[in-house]
């Protein structure tokens, strides 16, 4: 026996013992239900803005509020603002909220620590230099900025005909409660005085700054919504303002949330009580318990979990425990088959007003969101279930499957893709803009990927709608041979996630789109043999494919050149090597990078369950890869190319 070939047989059972750990780590994370969820951990903003929205209530929740405080100062930057991500510089807005929140927890602004916080944000512009006008609405709610310098939304959006466009239906789906909120909130425009000003956090003398030349589209905005807030037309007004009250009241989900997270449900809040909806209404009442069960206690601290990933966490967990091939993983995720088919869709939701001849069947991202379920972990859930039962098998998987695929078919944009909600219909000017901030969706490669590896596993590969699937990924790659992605930082999950759609529908790995796919993700392999993208990806082209790698990356990155017939490849072992020499005793592995997006304008999330996933989906990957071609003499390909 060879030297390479002892080498290779020993590396191939470390990567066996490190899955074996991998697998044990990833059964005791199921919860007795038979689902799987991570903790979704995103920045300060919504600790902060619970303070805020008490406030606004006149809540009398000290310990709340001190709670929230303590965990605020905690975790303030040595610079003495607050990051919006791992080893982040200070993030301007969130460091404006955590400030805010602090003040009204009531620390003086002569404190060391909150004098250093209103140095960082006076160094990053000052808070003038907020350009979000939905979170200005915010603190102009508390009245430390003026409603006047705010573009208002006018409630008369869902008077508009559903198609046309600038209704509420136009709207991208994870903003359109925030939106008809805050134009109920926003035609009253209340004040609950924080008793305080914050003159500290200008950079300029405030008489001036609040001048500063704004985008000529928000000036527009803002003058005419402002105009017309002066001069209603009365009777339309009030129609309006009914209407959209009643459309929340009537959206409202089962867990008395607003789209199953935190945020929708405080704007909606907020948005009811602005035209009277008291304390005790039941609808306020069921809202208020909701946002009471986003609390966590994380190490010690009082935290938000402010959306819940169960859904996503759960698919991605059975697909993983039925790759192992280990009896006792897929009996797991077997256990999760019947939680998975009774949390499906089967009733229409806001999709369906512009969808011709619409059939319910997708999956939401949380415990509960029947009015917008979305194509990502719609395919998510339908390739963990055909990876355990193929077409055929299993008759109440098969009719899941079968509504889930004609739902997504029926979410296709015209020109191919796929969003994560509703099909882009509308070129509109600004889309890009608006999309940063989550009010548009367009299409983007990494949700077409996951519809198309979907499709590939529920026996759809050759359809016209996968073809067309196909054809928008071929039209949207970079020269350099990657795509981005939208959920996820940023070009390594997009690529990956394209990679892996093109296979399973049965593009060969050596076709010339996939090849140049495959070696973009080998040229950013870091020196350690992992991968890792940035967050500043998302906003500098220097960061793209770089950064510090990551378990979750590394197995993004694996899992596509897998797909593409890469198992036997240097690259591939070196990547895998990583992730055995990162793994920790328990057999999870360290990740505190933020590596998931909510909005590109600077909410970034991680998930404590899915570097664990996704590892162990790479290393089963690669052992079937491997199978019945692995070299008994241990060579391999010197690089991932073909």
């Amino acid at each position: 026996m060879t030297t390479d070939a002892i080498e290779f047989a020993e590396f191939t059972k470390n990567v066996e013992r490190s899955l074996a750990l991998a697998v044990g780590a990833l059964q005791r994370r199921q919860d007795p239900a038979g689902y799987w969820k991570g903790e979704f951990e995103t920045s300060l903003i919504g600790e902060a803005a619970e303070v805020i929205l008490h406030h606004f209530l006149r809540l009398s929740d000290d310990a709340v509020t001190t709670a929230a405080a303590k965990t605020i100062l905690a975790e303030q930057s040595a610079t003495g603002g607050w990051a919006s991500y791992h080893k982040g510089p200070d993030e301007l807005l969130l460091s404006v909220f955590c400030y805010v929140a602090l003040r009204l927890a009531g620390h003086d602004p002569d404190e060391p620590a909150m004098r250093a916080a209103a140095e960082s944000i006076r160094g990053n512009g000052g808070v003038e230099a907020v350009d979000n006008p939905t979170m200005l609405a915010w603190l102009a709610l508390i009245g430390l900025w003026p409603w006047r310098d705010i573009p208002l939304i006018p409630p008369e959006l869902v008077l508009l005909p559903s198609r046309c466009p600038g209704n509420i239906y136009q709207i991208g789906a994870a903003a359109r409660g925030v939106v008809v909120a805050n134009s109920l909130f926003m035609a009253h425009r209340p004040v609950t005085p924080a008793g305080f000003d914050i003159k500290e956090l200008f950079a300029r003398p405030v008489a001036t700054a609040r001048q500063l030349p704004r985008p000529r589209a928000v000036r527009i905005a803002t003058t005419l919504s402002h105009w017309y807030a002066r001069h209603p037309i009365g009777f339309l007004r009030r129609r309006a303002i009914r209407k959209a009250a009643k459309w929340l009241v009537r959206s409202q989900e089962r867990d008395g949330s607003w789209g199953g997270n935190w945020p929708q449900t405080a704007n909606v809040v907020v948005g009811l009580d602005a035209v009277g909806y008291r304390r005790d209404h039941p609808v306020v009442e069921s809202a208020m318990a909701a946002l009471d069960r986003y609390v966590v206690t994380r190490n010690g601290q009082r935290r938000l979990e402010m959306w819940t990933s169960v859904v996503m966490d759960t698919s991605l967990a059975m697909s993983a425990a039925a790759m192992t091939g280990d009896p006792a993983a897929r009996s797991a995720a077997e256990r999760s088959v019947r939680w998975l088919l009774t949390n499906q869709v089967t009733e229409l939701g806001d999709w369906a007003v512009l969808t011709k001849d619409p059939v319910p069947g997708g999956w939401p991202y949380e415990f509960t969101n029947d009015a917008n379920p979305d194509t990502d972990d719609t395919s998510f859930a339908v390739a963990a279930l055909r990876r355990l039962h193929p077409p055929g098998t299993n008759p109440a998987v098969d009719d899941a499957c079968a509504r889930a695929c004609r739902w997504m078919l029926s979410q296709q944009s015209k020109d191919g893709g796929w969003t994560a909600f509703e099909p882009m219909r509308w070129q509109l000017p600004g889309r890009d803009a608006l999309a940063r901030i989550g009010f548009l969706e367009a299409p983007s490669a990494d949700i077409t990927g996951h519809v198309l590896e979907a499709l590939g596993a529920d026996g759809r590969a050759n359809t016209p709608a996968a073809r067309r699937g196909i054809a928008w990924l071929r039209r949207n790659q970079r020269p350099d041979g990657s795509w981005p992605g939208w959920w996820a930082c940023y070009h390594l999950h997009g690529t990956s996630a394209a990679v892996t759609g093109l296979t399973a529908c049965g593009v060969p790995g050596t076709d010339p789109t996939v090849s140049r796919a495959c070696a973009w993700i080998v040229a950013h392999q870091q020196d350690d043999g992992g991968w890792g993208e940035d967050i500043r990806a998302l906003h500098d082209p220097a960061w793209i494919g770089t950064g510090e790698s990551t378990p979750s990356q590394t197995a993004w990155a694996l899992l596509a050149l897998i797909a593409a017939g890469r198992a036997d490849s240097e690259p591939v072992r070196a990547g895998l090597d990583f992730l055995i020499r990162t793994q920790q005793a328990d057999g999870d592995w360290a990740e505190p990078w933020h590596t998931w997006v909510v909005h590109h304008d600077g909410l970034y999330w991680r998930d404590t369950l899915l570097r664990l996933v996704y590892p162990v989906m790479a290393m089963s990957a690669y052992r079937a890869g491997m199978g019945g071609s692995a070299r008994t003499d241990g060579t391999s390909r010197a690089d991932g190319t073909e």
